[in-house]
C-alpha cells in the first residue's frame, strides 16, 4: 500500500510539474518581446554642438600653432599646405552642416560615451539618421540628436540654432561644391607666394 501511494503521489507531482511548466511557457509565450530600439541623431546638429565647444578652439589653436611655423621659416610650401587644408576643412564642415555629410571621424571623440548613452536609453544602435537607409518596422526608432550633441559639451545653449537646423531639410551634398569666395581667396593668395 505504501509503494501504491508512493506511486500515486509521484504521478500528482510529475503531472502537477508539467501542468506548470505548460502554464507558464503559455504565459511568456503570450509576453510581447520588445522592439530593438535604435538611437539615431541629425548630424547637422551634432557638429554645430561641436562648433560650439572647446574642441573646435582647440582645432583652431593648433592650426594657428603650425600656420605660425610655416610663416616664420618662409616655407611657402607649407603654407600653402595648410591654405589648401583649411579650405577643405570649411568645406567638410559645409558638407555637414547644411547638408548630411558624415561626423564619423568627429563621433570617434566620444565614442567612449557612447555605450552608456546606449544603455540609459535602452537603445542598441546609434547611427546617424542620414545613414539609415531602412529599418524593419517592428524596430523602434528613437531621436538621441539632444543627447549626442551633449556629449561634444558646447559651451552655449544650442536649443535655438538645434530647431532650425531640424526645420531645414538638408541641401543634396552634391550641390554643396567649394565656394567661390573661398576658391578665389586662395587664389589670391597663392599669388601673392
Amino acid at each position: 500500500m505504501k509503494q501504491k501511494t508512493i506511486s500515486i503521489f509521484s504521478a500528482v507531482v510529475a503531472v502537477t510539474l508539467l501542468l506548470t511548466s505548460l502554464v507558464s511557457s503559455e504565459g511568456m509565450a503570450q509576453k510581447k518581446s520588445s522592439a530593438i530600439k535604435i538611437g539615431t541623431y541629425d548630424s547637422r546638429t551634432v557638429i554645430f554642438a561641436w562648433s560650439r565647444s572647446d574642441l573646435l578652439k582647440q582645432h583652431l589653436i593648433r592650426f594657428s600653432q603650425q600656420n605660425d611655423s610655416a610663416q616664420k621659416a618662409h616655407d611657402t610650401a607649407r603654407i600653402n599646405e595648410l591654405a589648401i587644408k583649411a579650405i577643405s576643412f570649411q568645406h567638410l564642415l559645409h558638407q555637414i552642416i547644411f547638408s548630411n555629410g558624415s561626423i564619423s571621424s568627429f563621433m570617434e571623440i566620444v565614442k567612449d560615451k557612447l555605450p552608456e548613452l546606449a544603455k540609459t536609453t535602452g537603445v542598441s544602435v546609434i547611427v546617424s539618421k542620414w545613414e539609415l537607409n531602412y529599418s524593419d518596422p517592428s524596430f523602434e526608432v528613437v531621436d538621441l540628436t539632444k543627447q549626442v550633441a551633449a556629449l561634444f559639451q558646447p559651451k552655449e545653449n544650442i536649443d535655438k540654432m538645434a530647431a532650425d537646423i531640424a526645420g531645414q531639410p538638408p541641401l543634396p551634398i552634391e550641390e554643396m561644391t567649394i565656394e567661390t569666395e573661398m576658391l578665389d581667396g586662395y587664389c589670391k593668395m597663392s599669388a601673392k607666394k
